[in-house]
């Protein structure tokens, strides 16, 4: 019995796989009518013609038929002469389609729904000094990377292309237009930039130093010290400003891209190397005249010519010239860039992590983090108040001249008037005039204690600068110049405290987490 049951069911198991494989096989017969064999090793030329012949080509772009054609040997948009046809990209689409190779040849097609020719995708035709060729364009096989085309009214035979065939004639308007490079700024050149917004705007210029900045709000003349690390990135950022996305060539309503309204504008003044055209023309008709003279001397007179051509060549100057750009920012694109425009006219888009590194940035933003620096050299006093003894730091400098004649000045610290090592008035000095905040409070800032330090400083010329050191919370004490409110570091402050006590005691009275007020009661 059960030897019969196992017969029975081998049986079922082989009437199972007989059907499943009628069944591909009427499948790839219906997929594929009919395929010669030789068709799998030999490509079939459906199409050639030589791209110089090719007059114009049609197909559809952005949903609407376009033609491009040719015109003394260029590229143009039939029906919008002055659009800015890229060359190179037509010249690469004319070349797809100069030898078009099927991979497979499927004949006897007689339901055109299966390969998506049924609604084409898109029709290319090709105009050319000996007629007209049309391919309709079905669906793609993305597990081989082809497509199906049937050609002309031939609607019983669908040819397999490789995808490079076709897909050059799949691309957005713009995909075919000559975009501009992005002004070229070189960011060591940059001496303002202003950015002006609906909410922050800011003036970042470079001083004559070349060296440092100052930052205002738009409209302001109070001008506060840059940092320089910042003012750094928005230079660079300027220098990586690049175009993505072509748009429009001649923008006629502005407001499409919210740029009737920008939401910024950047004026850039910046240098510029050009090649300096001016010339003495008395300078060359005389060098004319003399060459003239060298032509009648034979072959001397040759090489002195040479001689003469490479320095012209060499003495090629340059001149530095003052530019200013200004580029309009507008709405948001649907990949989430921004629309951008530097003669309102060519319409681009551009990465908001590229313009970030200028816009949306508030003067705070760009503020010098550094308490008060004031050099060494042009220190005249320091006076300084802490737990509830102050004690002054008199300067003074003595030149004396050598036996050779050379000067050499000398300076020395008083601490109190007794004289004190200048390492150890500098060690502390750096600590107190390197000090930066890791931010600034643009809040009003009332203490709610008496300061812990505070210190006076005179500079070479009389003038003098307070800062008062409070504690504001666990994690930062409250620098306070003037108006300005620096939160350092905590540990920072206790080690100027450290150096401090070290200075005047000749040791450190408090420990690195100590709290110099609870010490000083």
């Amino acid at each position: 019995m059960k030897k019969s049951t196992k017969l029975v069911s081998a049986v079922v198991v082989l009437a199972v796989l007989g059907g499943v494989y009628v069944g591909l096989n009427t499948y790839v017969s219906k997929e594929e009518p009919t395929e010669s064999s030789s068709e799998e090793e030999n490509k079939t030329e459906v199409f050639s013609v030589k791209t110089e012949d090719i007059k114009s080509l049609e197909f559809i772009v952005d949903k609407k038929e376009t033609t491009f054609e040719k015109k003394d040997d260029s590229w143009v948009k039939k029906d919008e002469t002055d659009f800015p046809v890229n060359q190179t990209t037509l010249d690469s689409a004319a070349s797809a389609i100069e030898t078009v190779e099927a991979d497979r040849v499927l004949e006897n097609v007689d339901n055109l729904t299966e390969y998506g020719l049924d609604s084409p995708s898109n029709t290319i035709t090709v105009d050319t000094s000996d007629g007209t060729t049309k391919f309709n364009i079905g669906d793609e096989n993305t597990s081989t990377n082809q497509y199906y085309i049937t050609k002309d009214d031939d609607d019983s035979t669908v040819y397999v292309v490789a995808a490079s065939t076709v897909t050059p004639f799949m691309d957005s308007l713009y995909d075919y237009a000559q975009g501009e490079d992005f002004p070229t700024i070189d960011s060591s050149t940059v001496k303002k930039v202003q950015v002006s917004e609906d909410k922050d705007s800011y003036v970042l210029e470079e001083n004559s130093d070349g060296a440092t900045w100052d930052v205002s709000s738009d409209g302001s003349s109070d001008k506060e010290t840059a940092d320089t690390t910042a003012a750094g990135n928005v230079t660079s950022g300027l220098g990586n400003f690049a175009f993505d996305q072509f748009v429009d060539y001649n923008a006629e309503d502005l407001s499409k891209y919210g740029l009737d309204n920008p939401y910024a504008t950047i004026t850039v003044d910046y240098q510029e190397e050009v090649e300096d055209t001016s010339s003495d023309s008395s300078e060359s008709d005389s060098t004319a005249s003399e060459s003239d003279s060298k032509d009648t001397e034979g072959d001397e007179g040759d090489s002195t010519d040479a001689s003469d051509d490479s320095s012209s060549s060499e003495d090629t100057k340059t001149t530095t010239v003052d530019k200013q750009l200004v580029i309009y920012v507008g709405d948001e694109a649907r990949d989430g860039s921004r629309y951008v425009t530097v003669d309102n006219k060519q319409i681009y888009t551009m990465s908001t992590d590229t313009l970030s590194a200028v816009i949306d940035k508030t003067p705070s933003d760009l503020w010098s983090l550094i308490v008060n620096y004031l050099s060494v050299k042009n220190l005249d006093q320091l006076q300084v108040t802490y737990g509830g003894t102050t004690n002054t730091v008199n300067v003074s400098r003595e030149t004396t001249t050598d036996d050779d004649g050379n000067d050499k000045e000398t300076t020395t610290y008083q601490l109190d008037g007794e004289d004190i090592e200048s390492t150890t008035f500098t060690t502390f000095y750096n600590k107190l005039t390197n000090m930066a905040g890791q931010k600034r409070l643009t809040d009003i800032y009332t203490p709610a204690t008496d300061p812990e330090m505070t210190v006076v400083f005179t500079d070479s010329d009389k003038n003098q600068t307070t800062v008062t050191f409070y504690t504001y919370d666990t994690n930062y004490y409250a620098a306070v110049v003037g108006n300005k409110v620096f939160l350092v570091n905590k540990m920072t402050v206790k080690e100027m405290f450290n150096a401090y006590e070290t200075m005047v005691n000749g040791e450190t009275k408090t420990e690195a987490t100590a709290t110099p007020t609870a010490e000083a009661k």
